[in-house]
């Protein structure tokens, strides 16, 4: 007994693929239970509409039609991430630059008639009867290639022409890609990636520095470029002078962080997701764990992102090279800085932005981008172990 579970602590990949699906339960046990009522009051809204217009067809929501398409979207995150850790990494290194290309390529075609609008942002394509995202995706193909790039000019990173500044162009052709989808919040996650990847890369903290205070104007112009940014930044600096119009979906969050208590109202208990909390079962969905799960729930979120944190960078350190530690650390920053950016929204200590929770969060292309995510750190930690087992031989 000892001995397997010596052999379980030895392969960090093991330990991260149980975690995954610790959290990927819980959060479809969370879904159900926020957007259940939302299915209802929906079929409410849908009566109204049936009874004014009979002549129509409407589709009535049954209370688990989140939670059936939540399951759905991680079958088909498992088969992909299946997949995914039958390849080999160093494909991913030998294909970095065309991976790349390919995802500018969508997130080009997002731009084009093609790509799908909603609530005045155009980050969707439709594939048949299903919308994808593809920065999502684009996140993982930009950190794959980003680990290329540094681990080529890894004898260069600290000269910033022939170092940082080849690396900077490609985040800087992604940020533009981003902000026309008018996805700032894409942009801002993305860029704490890449600036943790230049730390591990031993960029100059001088430059880094340059580069972040070069980066605050650009920040400013794009929040005050659109108006609704302009309120966020508002409704985070006084959320009660504007809790029923810029500050609505904060403050209520902040009722239901609040109403939770030490243990919570009971799982499937609480009332904010009542369309009170209008994003219950998708960005806001922590706030609905602190509600019904209080303080112990939430505690037990934080504590399983701490431990997927501290698993990634255990792989990449134990990396069998250079590009593997630095695309799992990257990886690895790319869910961290997003639960972490998440947590801070809800919890009112971050202006709003539409950044899912991974893994919990309700909407496909986000759970499938962040199982595939998980695969490939779990296939680099299955290689390094590999190598370790053939040096021993």
């Amino acid at each position: 007994m000892e001995s397997r579970l010596s052999r379980l602590f030895d392969n960090p990949g093991t330990l991260l693929a149980i975690l995954v699906a610790v959290m990927i339960s819980l959060g479809s046990v969370m879904v159900y239970s926020a957007s259940g009522a939302r299915a209802g009051l929906e079929n409410i809204r849908v009566q109204a509409q049936r009874d004014s217009r009979p002549e129509e067809e409407y589709r009535f929501h049954h209370g688990t039609d989140y939670f059936v398409k939540q399951v759905a979207w991680v079958a088909i995150g498992l088969l992909i991430g299946g997949v995914i850790l039958k390849v080999p990494v160093e494909l991913y290194e030998k294909y970095a630059p065309a991976i790349l290309i390919a995802s500018f390529v969508v997130l080009i075609l997002v731009l084009t008639p093609l790509g799908l609008e909603s609530k005045g942002a155009k980050r969707w394509i439709r594939l048949g009867p299903l919308s994808v995202q593809p920065s999502e995706f684009a996140k993982i193909c930009l950190v794959i290639f980003m680990a290329r790039l540094m681990a080529d000019k890894r004898e260069k990173m600290r000269v910033f022409r022939d170092g940082l500044l080849p690396t900077l162009g490609v985040l800087g052709c992604f940020t533009v890609l981003i902000i026309l989808q008018k996805d700032l919040g894409t942009v801002m996650l993305m860029g704490a990636v890449v600036g943790g990847m230049w730390i591990l890369a031993r960029v100059k903290l001088k430059h880094l520095a340059i580069l972040g205070i070069a980066a605050l104007p650009l920040l400013g112009a794009f929040i005050l470029k659109e108006s609704y940014r302009q309120n966020r930044i508002l409704a985070f600096l006084n959320p009660e002078k504007y809790a029923t119009t810029y500050g609505y979906q904060l403050n209520q969050s902040l009722i239901a962080v609040g109403s939770g208590g030490i243990v919570g109202s009971g799982l499937g208990l609480g009332m904010q997701k009542y369309h009170f909390l209008s994003e219950s079962h998708t960005d806001f969905i922590f706030a609905i764990v602190c509600e019904e799960l209080g303080l112990i729930g939430a505690m037990s979120i934080l504590i399983l992102f701490f431990a997927y944190i501290m698993i990634g960078f255990m792989i990449s350190f134990k990396s069998p090279d250079y590009f593997s530690g630095l695309l799992a650390a990257g990886l690895t920053m790319i869910v961290g800085f997003a639960a972490f950016i998440n947590f801070f929204v809800v919890l009112g200590l971050a202006p709003t932005k539409g950044l899912a929770l991974p893994f919990f969060s309700y909407g496909g292309s986000s759970m499938i981008a962040n199982i595939v995510t998980a695969a490939i750190l779990i296939n680099i930690a299955n290689s390094s172990l590999g190598a370790q087992v053939e040096e021993e031989l």
